[in-house]
């Protein structure tokens, strides 16, 4: 299956998941951290899923799936243990919504890749809906080297490009300074990190 991979912002949009289970719970999960509004379809619930509704983090709609229930979604998500449910789900989405059929790649316009987040650092393993085991097993893998502190150094590398923006030094030096400072020791240093920021801070623009 042809795809085109895409970091999609999702914050304040409205998202459906139909069905109420452990594998809805993940989906709902990652969309709330996602920051979207979440409106769960299902007559029964796990008690995980419960508890987010307590807290009002999503809405709960206490019923069997209708089209219309897609109506304001932009993205959909069906994880009902009903292949035929699934099925209904995917037939009553509308071509400008994005759609997640957790039983059948097939009927998906998009996948949820396994995921691994170190700050503002994400880094997604898919393998179209072939193997969501194996791209569990890369990410895994991926997470020895992508170890903690690459969360602390991505904000390091994020205050350093603002830095330099407002600073007198040439293009072609700010974008030799920020390369220099993807070097694997400046993650390991907060020293370096700190007397770098403390130089570019030199030469800001003080008009």
């Amino acid at each position: 299956m042809k795809s085109y991979p895409i970091m999609l912002n999702i914050e304040a949009k409205g998202a459906v998941v139909v069905g109420g289970g452990m594998i809805a719970h993940r989906k709902i999960v990652g969309l709330l951290q996602a920051g979207a509004y979440v409106t769960v379809i299902s007559p029964m619930i796990h008690s995980e899923i419960e508890q987010l509704i307590a807290e009002k983090k999503i809405t709960w709609k206490n019923k069997e799936f209708e089209p219309n229930d897609l109506d304001s979604a932009l993205i959909i998500i069906a994880a009902t243990n009903s292949e035929t449910v699934n099925s209904f789900v995917a037939s009553s989405s509308g071509t400008h919504q994005l759609v997640n059929i957790v039983d059948n790649p097939e009927l998906s316009t998009f996948h949820v890749p396994a995921k691994l987040t170190r700050g503002d650092l994400t880094i997604s393993v898919a393998t179209g809906g072939a193997s969501p085991i194996l791209s569990k097993r890369i990410r895994d893998e991926l997470a020895v080297i992508y170890e903690d502190s690459y969360g602390d150094y991505l904000e390091f590398l994020t205050l350093s490009r603002e830095t330099l923006k407002y600073t007198t030094l040439e293009q072609a030096i700010k974008t030799k300074l920020l390369k220099v400072i993807t070097n694997d020791t400046y993650r390991q240093s907060i020293n370096m990190q700190n007397a770098f920021l403390e130089l570019i801070g030199g030469y800001q623009n003080k008009s």
